[in-house]
């Protein structure tokens, strides 16, 4: 089944790591580049942007070309960025991992809930579900996601397909579009309006994402 969807949010790790050919980089901007929706990224653990980042937003950096020149948006302030799709009444906030630690807040920052329209957060890091989990690093409290005011919280970095929502913020980490027959899948986000045109519902379907028909090479 083929989805239309407006924006395509990559909540961190969509590369494994930075050792990458540029050819690799090139192949995977152009594929995203193609895309028939605004694509927004922010980087994860696995590709965090700090100085050996792939992502190439330095003048001088090897891939900088291939990232810059996709039309692909990539969010890389580590004290967070805001978009705004005048088109969807949607604003966009997120903040780049520039040092997977436990005294980086992925969702420290988060501005005010805009007057108007519909708010996405988005965050990569580890959702913390007991005080156990204070060591773990890039930490997300349920009280920072309920801080948020968003209509829906974006989370990367845990593989499995997880409901985080806290009080009236819907909250979930997708799952990895590859992996186990238990992932496979991605978030698809609908966002309702009232009768008076105002925002309304959101509703959290979990699609499959068929795998490529000849493996992962």
């Amino acid at each position: 089944m083929v989805h239309r969807a407006d924006v395509l949010l990559i909540a961190g790790d969509l590369f494994d790591h930075a050792r990458l050919k540029r050819s690799d980089v090139a192949h995977t901007m152009e594929l995203l580049g193609g895309v028939d929706a605004s694509v927004v990224i922010i980087p994860g653990n696995h590709d965090v942007h700090d100085e050996r980042s792939l992502w190439g937003t330095h003048a001088d950096h090897e891939h900088r070309l291939e990232v810059t020149g996709a039309g692909v948006i990539f969010l890389d302030d580590p004290e967070g960025a805001t978009l705004h799709f005048g088109e969807h009444d949607l604003t966009l906030w997120g903040r780049a991992m520039d040092l997977h630690h436990s005294e980086y807040r992925p969702l420290a920052g988060v501005p005010a809930r805009p007057d108007d329209g519909w708010f996405i957060a988005a965050g990569h890091g580890h959702f913390q579900r007991t005080a156990d989990d204070a060591h773990r690093s890039s930490p997300i409290a349920a009280e920072e996601i309920e801080a948020t005011a968003a209509d829906y919280v974006a989370l990367g970095h845990w593989h499995v397909t997880t409901d985080v929502s806290v009080g009236e913020v819907t909250a979930w980490y997708p799952g990895a579009p590859m992996g186990t027959p238990s992932n496979g899948t991605a978030c698809l986000v609908t966002f309702s309006r009232n009768a008076d045109g105002s925002p309304g519902s959101v509703t959290v379907d979990h699609v499959p994402v068929a795998p490529p028909p000849d493996g992962c090479a």
